[in-house]
């Protein structure tokens, strides 16, 4: 069974400011609980493939809104010229 997470970024109109970021994970299918003695091993299973995945998918979204903010930054500083004195 596969888990997919997909993160989009919006302006408050609504209008994506990002492609989409996704990722895929493998997680545990349905019939791997196979009663109550395995459900705390395979939901320990599940519940860490999430978290990696969250935190994986949290640092990608991160790094894209990081490059967007750069790029926002640099386009207003052309207009502008520093002298060092």
């Amino acid at each position: 069974m596969k888990m997919r997470i997909r993160v989009t970024l919006h302006e408050e109109d609504e209008l994506e400011v990002t492609e989409a970021t996704s990722m895929e994970v493998e997680v545990p299918n349905f019939e791997a609980f196979t009663g109550p003695d395995t459900f705390g091993e395979v939901f320990d299973q599940y519940e860490q493939t999430a978290l990696d995945a969250r935190n994986g998918m949290m640092k990608a979204v991160t790094e894209k809104y990081l490059n967007e903010l750069a790029k926002k930054n640099a386009v207003r500083e052309r207009g502008t010229r520093r002298e060092n004195n």
